[in-house]
This record gives structure tokens, sequence and C-alpha cells, in this order.
């Protein structure tokens, strides 16, 4: 198994330059399930790419293509799916017969802010998006919002099982909100930092209609990512949920870090100053992040130095600042609004239409479609892209046994330390892949 890519490189371009935007009423077709597969293969190639410290070769072909907006279109088209379509298939249809088709629209939206994600930590890919961005930045302040009520969940009635099909995917659809939540935040922090190259509709977009430097500091307060285990343990977030050592409590997490920068970038540019004015209220509430801002933070996060300073002179000032709004001609955002209208009073005609794919008992047909996603899900694939931790240490683990090839370690050193507590385990393993095999 070769582990340099997911998609050749000599691949790469034509897959990115086939991109075009999906229709809604295809969805779980298999037309789309070529286009969902395509979308799979490059998020893989990309997290490789990064992960590696590669030339990140999807992204360069995205902004080089100009096809940035269709990942903003089709993470917006499936979130409005999520609202409009979704509750109507289930009270239409109750309880599916599995979640392969209804996980994968659903992971579909978290694979588009995937990619967005990693497109966007880079200053270029800012500038091709036009305005586009101002229905990106409408969806990413809309799904990390969703993080501050993340205890609210949609009851939908007549659920029989609690081990059901249904309950499963509503389960997963929690799960998948708050991932699509947590890469917004990424993404608004890249949008902050790069304003100075986006379109000035663009920072009163982020400022004055959203308030984002507000909805950062709830953020602060909140805390999301980290949370207690029944056990009382504390737990964080890192693209999964991880229990925390001892010893790295105080440590900062990326998505916190990203809320942090995004804080600092939005409220220290110069740019942004005249259309944030500090009103009484906001004051406030963006005093309240001084109590954050203590060495242990400061010490990781050296930059917050002059963000603790600035709030320190906000604090000292007996006025809330007043600056004059500057003229300027809002443009108003088309993705979301060009959805909503063409399908508007159609949605239960949708719902019907796509039932006959989404509920489908067809042996032959689900067949086809999973053969279609086979290469996506590949497990040697997603090995290499996915973040193993060492049995014995929990650090970053790129070697595992060799026997089992279950164990993962971060050297050899780590391993022989294991081997008398994992041999016992490793030779069951290898044991029952044998009898699986016969």
């Amino acid at each position: 198994m070769n582990t340099e890519y997911i998609i050749p490189p000599w691949e790469i371009e034509a897959f990115i330059e086939s991109l075009e935007i999906s229709d809604l009423q295809d969805v779980c077709t298999k037309k789309w399930f070529e286009f969902h597969k395509k979308l799979l293969l490059l998020n893989q190639q990309s997290v490789l790419e990064i992960s590696g410290f590669r030339e990140e070769s999807v992204k360069e072909w995205f902004v080089s293509l100009k096809k940035i907006p269709i990942l903003i279109y089709e993470a917006i088209q499936i979130d409005i799916w999520k609202h409009k379509v979704f509750p109507l298939l289930i009270d239409i249809n109750n309880e599916p017969a599995n979640t392969f088709m209804l996980f994968s629209v659903l992971y579909h939206e978290d694979v588009a802010a995937s990619l967005l994600e990693n497109v966007l930590f880079h200053c270029e890919s800012a500038i091709t998006m036009d305005d586009t961005v101002l229905d990106l930045i409408d969806y990413a302040v809309k799904c990390v919002t969703t993080l501050l009520h993340r205890n609210d969940i949609e009851v939908y009635e007549n659920l029989k099982d609690p081990n059901s099909c249904l309950e499963e995917i509503l389960e997963k659809k929690k799960e998948i909100e708050f991932d699509v939540g947590m890469r917004c935040i990424s993404i608004l922090r890249y949008l902050a930092e790069f304003l100075d190259s986006l379109p000035l509709c663009a920072i009163s977009r982020m400022l004055t209609t959203h308030d984002i430097p507000y909805l950062l500091a709830q953020l602060i307060e909140s805390h999301p990512w980290s949370k207690n285990d029944p056990e009382g343990n504390l737990m964080k977030y890192d693209g999964k949920w991880g229990k925390v050592k001892e010893n790295e409590e105080g440590k900062i997490t990326k998505m916190e870090g990203q809320v942090w920068f995004g804080l600092r970038e939005l409220l220290l540019n110069p740019k942004c100053a005249p259309y944030y004015e500090i009103t009484e209220h906001r004051l406030s509430h963006l005093l309240k992040l001084q109590k954050y801002l203590h060495e242990i933070v400061l010490d990781q996060i050296a930059p917050l130095i002059d963000l603790k300073r600035w709030l320190s002179y906000l604090s000292m000032s007996s006025t809330p600042s007043t600056t004059a709004h500057p003229v300027y001609v809002e443009a108003i955002p088309q993705i979301k609004s060009s959805i909503m209208e063409k399908y508007h009073k159609k949605w239960k005609k949708l719902a019907k239409h796509q039932a006959k794919s989404i509920f489908v008992k067809d042996h032959d047909y689900i067949t086809s479609v999973a053969q279609i996603l086979s290469d996506a899900y590949d497990l040697d694939k997603l090995d290499c892209i996915d973040m193993k931790k060492c049995f014995l240490c929990q650090e970053q683990a790129k070697k595992r046994c060799s026997k089992c090839r279950e164990a993962w370690y971060c050297g050899r050193e780590c391993q022989v330390k294991d081997w008398t507590k994992h041999k016992d385990i490793c030779e069951k393993i290898t044991s029952s892949k044998a009898n699986v095999k016969v």
C-alpha cells in the first residue's frame, strides 16, 4: 500500500477542475455519490499533505482554478437540507432501514467544511472567494453559534427502539454539527487574519452585522471544546474527544487558540476600528476576557500580551469609544437565498423524491452505491491520515505492531516497554483474524 498519496498527483488537478456544484434534488443518487466521493478523497489528500508537511497541491488547485466557492455552496446547501428536508423525510418515512444513506448526506457538509478549513489557512485562498465570502461568514457564524447551545437537541416524535437506525443517525447528526462548528471557528479566525485581502463588505459583515468579537468572547467563557466525562475526568476536543493528562490541564487546545487569535486580529487591526464601536454593552463583555489572559495562557500564546494591554487600556478609559461609521455599500449574500427561492414551497415534494433513494431497500442499489465509495473508505488509506496515539505514552504515533497491526507506538522504546502488557492481546487479535480468514 503506497501511503504517499490518496489521489495520484497527476489526477488532483483533473479532480478539482471537474467539480461543479451539485443540485439538491440529486442528493443520494449515484451521480451525487460520485461527487461526494471526489470531495472525500480530496479532503483525505489534503489532510495527508498537511500532516506530512508536504506541498499542498489540493489547496493550490482549489485556488488557481477558483473552486473554493463550490465548497461554500455545498456546505450551505446541506445545512439547508438538514433543516428543510431531513425532518420531512423522517415524518414521511419514519424509521430508515440503514444509516448509510442519511449519514453520507450529513457527512458531506463536514467534508466541505474540512476542505474549507484546510485551504483557507493560506492568504491567497481568501482572494479567490469574491462575494461568496459573505455567504461563508453567515454560514460559519451560524455553525459556531450552535456550539453555545450544544446541550439543545432536536426532538422527533414516534421514536421507537433506542437502538434504532433513526436514533443512531440523530446522534451522528449532533456529532457532525459539533465538528462542523469547531471547523468554523478556524474558518472565522482565518478570515479575520486575512481581512486586508477581503472586500470591505466582509469586514462590515463580520463586525457590524454579526459582532464576531462578541461571539468569540462568549466561546472563551463557555469553552465548548472541554467537558468532564461521567467519571469527572477532563476531556478536550481536537478532532475527537480525548482525556487530558494531569500535567497538561492548562495546555491550550487548537480551538481555544484559534478563538484567541481571531479576537486579537479583529480587535487590534486598525482597519476594523471604524466598523466596531465599543459600546457599553460590548465593553462589559470584552472586559470579561481579562481574567482568562493569565500567565499560563500568555506563556503559550505570547502575541496575546498586546490584546491584554489593549483590554487594560479599554478598562481605564472613562467612556466607551465612539467612531464615525464609514459610508459603504452593503453586498447581500446570494447562495442561501438562491437555494431557498429555488425550492420555495417545494420541500415536501423534494423529500418524497429523495425518499426513493434514501429509504431504498433494493440490495443491488445499496451495494452499487457502497462500491462507488469503497475507495474513499479504504481502511489502509484512512490509517495514513488518522492521527494515532502511542499506546504507552499517548504521544503522536506513526509506527504500529507488525503482527496484529492494531497497537500504535511513537517509537521502538515504547513498543518494547509495552510488549509484556500487549503480548497476550496481540496473540488473541492475530488468532482471531486468522480464524476469520479461514
